[in-house]
């Protein structure tokens, strides 16, 4: 198991040409928001528009639809009530944000059973249980984003045995699922690629983290990354990193108590440009 931190990344976004645009620089869905939950989706598809994909869709519940389009109105918003095919152009999959167990996520966990074979798919929060349902994602490329409460419901073990074991829960969260990268989030957060069988653990980040919503903006930030062109392996430890660094950063100005994830984007986007 490695340690490693913000400062020992030497991971860096593709440059951009001069005349780069929009569709080269990756196409992102995210779906998610139940009604009741539109927030996480929203943070979701605002931090992948601010770490730089070109073109950020949210495929939402329609109650979530203005306030999506007042916030960021450069996401492209559809609040959906039945399934809504998925682009050949798509590049990657975010699913999972703010779902519940109710019958609109029901409904679209079909969008598990519909991916396009070259898109990469990153599942957090409430995509688990339709993931731990389905278990049709053996052939795709998927990064698993899961806390402990997360992890013990995959893995139908106890909490305190996923964090004795941490290294080992990833393994077989990413054995049970075929996931090309398993972030098991915390204290400490622990990154394990299947690829070259590595596992690393993440030194930044703090308690002012501990708080709603800075998983989605993380699940944001890495189907940003993905969809630039990075590895699994280098978007996986450069978002963890990233996030966490942002979050100590907002607690040196700030202190520790009272982080609200929204404010966690902007300095990733600086971050990111620096």
């Amino acid at each position: 198991m490695k340690s490693y931190s913000f400062d020992d990344i030497n991971i860096f976004l593709p440059k951009r040409k001069l005349d780069s645009h929009k569709g080269k620089n990756g196409r992102v869905l995210v779906v998610g928001g139940s009604e009741g939950m539109g927030g996480a989706g929203i943070m979701a598809s605002e931090a992948c528009l601010y770490s730089g994909a070109g073109l950020v869709s949210l495929y939402t519940h329609k109650s979530n639809l203005e306030a999506s389009l007042v916030r960021n109105p450069e996401i492209m918003t559809k609040g959906i009530t039945k399934y809504v095919p998925i682009s050949e152009k798509l590049n990657v999959l975010l699913f999972g944000p703010g779902l519940k167990d109710d019958d609109w996520s029901n409904l679209i966990s079909s969008y598990l059973d519909n991916i396009p074979k070259d898109v990469k798919v990153i599942v957090d929060a409430g995509g688990f249980k339709k993931l731990k349902q389905n278990k049709i994602l053996t052939s795709l490329e998927t990064i698993l984003t899961p806390h402990p409460g997360e992890a013990s419901n995959l893995l139908d073990v106890p909490i305190s045995e996923i964090q004795d074991k941490r290294e080992y829960s990833a393994k077989a969260i990413s054995k049970k699922f075929n996931a090309s990268s398993v972030i098991l989030k915390g204290n400490r957060t622990l990154i394990y690629i299947k690829d070259t069988n590595e596992t690393y653990v993440c030194e930044n980040g703090g308690p002012e983290l501990s708080t709603g919503g800075t998983g989605d903006v993380l699940s944001g930030v890495i189907s940003g990354l993905v969809a630039q062109g990075l590895s699994t392996k280098d978007a996986s430890l450069l978002s963890v990193a990233i996030h966490a660094k942002a979050g100590e950063i907002f607690a040196k100005k700030n202190g520790e108590i009272g982080l609200n994830a929204s404010a966690l984007i902007p300095i990733i986007r600086k971050l990111l440009n620096s």
